[in-house]
């Protein structure tokens, strides 16, 4: 997970209208955890700390060093944030992208987990990658059961219609 926000932010200059691309122009293909449709793309990373992860994004260091996690241990929790571009502008010039959130546990069970706008505001500048606002956080204790989860994503831009699902998988240990 952290090379993957690693190539990320290195490609923060290159997220051009008309999905993700690499520093030399040439379309990368979309993975499970980062997907675009037409010029819309959409990434969840998960981090252990929110706060910290929103003040090294907002912060002037370009690239930031964000920390992401692909895994928890019991007692600890974990936040799945969004970064996306291309949203598109109603007649007000307002963007409106919404999520919701899914949590799948060991066995399988799909548990709704929230969800919010991800952006309700003038869109980004071309070329550049927004953090959303909606986030979820988790928590994990020792009646929860250690294995592989799975948290899902299901981004709307709702001026658009178009729409994407995102997942990013975590392990939880003792």
């Amino acid at each position: 997970m952290k090379w993957c926000l690693t190539l990320l932010v290195a490609l923060l200059p290159f997220a051009a209208h008309g999905a993700w691309i690499d520093p030399t122009g040439k379309p990368i293909p979309d993975t499970e955890s980062m997907r675009s449709a037409g010029d819309f793309g959409v990434q969840i990373v998960l981090t252990a700390d929110e706060g910290q992860f929103r003040q090294t994004w907002n912060s002037s260091k370009t690239p930031p060093k964000l920390s992401t996690t692909n895994a928890v241990r019991l007692g600890a929790s974990v936040s799945a944030l969004l970064i996306f571009h291309g949203c598109s502008p109603n007649a007000g010039g307002v963007c409106d992208v919404v999520a919701e959130f899914i949590l799948e546990d060991t066995k399988g069970k799909q548990t709704p987990a929230g969800g919010g706008p991800v952006w309700s505001g003038k869109p980004m500048q071309q070329r550049l990658l927004q953090l959303g606002q909606a986030s979820m956080t988790i928590g994990f204790d020792n009646t929860d059961p250690v294995g592989d989860y799975k948290i899902t994503a299901n981004i709307k831009d709702k001026v658009s219609g178009r729409a994407l699902s995102v997942v990013s998988r975590l392990k939880v240990t003792k």
